[in-house]
């Protein structure tokens, strides 16, 4: 059975091996690269915008979580934030596939009546007329989990962000590890974060869209092509 390394959050890991298992099998290695810890947020800082802007899953379940929120316009950079929103009956303005794309479509004369709800750590600022607010914090991993697995080899690695894929391969050469990429086809969301892993990977595709649901189809197609 072909093994592939998941990255992400215990939560989003778990969720990622529940929708790969309706169409296949893999041997799962679950070794999080990145945590999430909500903040406290009172919801009146809301009153004051019309438009909100989130670029995370975490940021959508916690504005979908909070009580006695008027249904804002939202921004949103992903499927998986829009679903989670609508549900809550907030009015989706625009889907981005990320965050250049989101600025693109925003209207200029919307900043000011809007307000940001992102982590502590962001790859791109936006417009200084957009308001931001930290909602929570990003946590990178300090070691590798399941290493004694990882040395046996992977298949295939998932990678979605431009700070996990740094700190992977920081603890890749802190446990000696970068030859395990020679035989490993890595998988990325973005060209961008498949630039970071080719300095040291020769087998690499990416997501022409940055959807996580493409990265999940790229897995499958290339586990039946690959011997």
């Amino acid at each position: 059975m072909k093994s592939v390394l998941l990255t992400r959050s215990l939560e989003d890991n778990n969720e990622t091996i529940r929708e790969l298992e309706k169409n296949c099998s893999f041997k799962y290695i679950c070794s999080p690269l990145v945590q999430y810890q909500a903040l406290p947020l009172n919801s009146t800082i809301l009153h004051n915008y019309v438009n909100i802007i989130v670029t995370s899953k975490f940021a959508a379940r916690i504005l979908a979580g909070l009580q006695e929120v008027e249904q804002k316009n939202v921004w949103i950079v992903g499927n998986s934030s829009k679903l989670i929103l609508e549900q809550r009956n907030f009015v989706v303005r625009y889907v981005a596939t990320n965050i250049q794309d989101l600025l693109e479509n925003i209207p200029q004369e919307i900043y000011e009546q809007t307000i940001y709800l992102s982590s502590n750590e962001i790859t791109q600022d936006l417009p200084q007329k957009i308001t931001r607010h930290i909602i929570y914090q990003v946590q990178y991993a300090t070691q590798l989990y399941q290493i004694a697995e990882i040395e046996k080899g992977i298949n295939f690695i998932l990678l979605y962000s431009q700070n996990s894929t740094k700190t992977f391969i920081e603890l890749l050469i802190k446990n000696n590890l970068l030859k395990l990429l020679d035989n490993s086809l890595v998988i990325t969301i973005s060209e961008k974060v498949a630039n970071i892993i080719r300095y040291f990977a020769k087998n690499v595709v990416y997501c022409d869209n940055g959807q996580p649901q493409q990265m999940l189809e790229l897995l499958i197609y290339n586990a039946k092509i690959r011997n």
